[in-house]
């Protein structure tokens, strides 16, 4: 998957009683959207002079959208509040036909079929500070037998923190901004539910794939937040210190009045003797 070093873009559904979603490459057709909420593309393709329907998912594929927006909006609200300055989407797409060969799998129907996803969360400030997140997911197909399911995940984070200066007398703001991928891959059973015919069925095994994403997203997501916490911010902080140093701090304060009373007492002293001689 190419990078990704440009923020999310917020739009609204207006089939959809204006709720919000958010745009990027991978519900990009020209200049048009799709949104997940309604399926419709924001401009209409209608107007597009080259006729172009646009790209939707497989009906299969479509209601574990559906399903997968909806818990993902509820992990948004635990983790970014539950304001309108946060934003969640999932977009999913079926892969080819040859992607979803395997070896181990003895072939693939529809719902033992691989398929790829983008899970996005924006969420804003009032001062212009931003986190995003894109978490692009290959999922594989389903082994028989076994039932495990390998998951690619690629992470990319993009944060911008804008600090306005505590003097009231400046109104300069300092921003600090960058980004963070990484990638990583897990196997999870997917099988563990079983219909009357004893296989699994179609309801079930859209529900193991959102759990299994689900927590995925969420421990890797929360290590790069701690990662980006301890590691880059922290660093940046020293980078600063190692170029500029700040005298003004306390404990080099007090050295300099220490050192100051010092001289004073002693030239003091020395004026004391001079006039007993």
């Amino acid at each position: 998957y190419q990078r990704v070093d440009v923020p999310l873009k917020v739009l609204q559904d207006t089939h959809a009683d204006d709720r919000k979603f958010l745009a990027c490459d991978h519900n990009r057709d020209g200049d048009s959207h799709r949104s997940p909420w309604s399926n419709m593309y924001f401009p209409s393709l209608q107007d597009d002079d080259d006729g172009d329907d646009g790209f939707y998912p497989s009906e299969r594929l479509r209601q574990l959208e559906l399903h997968a927006n909806e818990v993902f909006d509820i992990y948004r609200e635990l983790y970014f509040g539950k304001s309108t300055s946060s934003v969640s989407s999932v977009y999913l797409w079926d892969k080819e036909p040859n992607d979803n060969n395997n070896n181990n799998s003895g072939g693939t129907n529809d719902e033992m079929a691989g398929f790829s996803g983008a899970f996005l969360i924006q969420n804003k400030v009032d001062n212009g500070s931003y986190w995003n997140s894109i978490h692009v997911v290959d999922v594989g197909s389903i082994e028989r037998g076994s039932g495990r399911c390998e998951y690619k995940l690629t992470t990319t984070i993009l944060i911008s923190v804008n600090t306005p200066s505590e003097k009231r007398d400046e109104e300069s703001t300092t921003t600090i901004s960058g980004s963070l991928i990484r990638q990583h891959v897990r196997e999870c059973n997917v099988s563990s539910s079983r219909d009357s015919s004893g296989g699994s069925s179609s309801s079930s095994i859209r529900s193991e794939h959102i759990v299994n994403i689900g927590k995925f997203i969420e421990h890797v997501e929360t290590e790069m937040r701690k990662e980006m916490d301890s590691l880059y911010i922290q660093k940046t902080k020293n980078v600063v210190d190692m170029i500029r140093k700040d005298t003004m701090k306390p404990t080099q304060g007090q050295e300099h009045t220490r050192v100051l009373n010092e001289a004073v007492l002693a030239m003091a002293m020395n004026k004391t003797k001079l006039s007993g001689k």
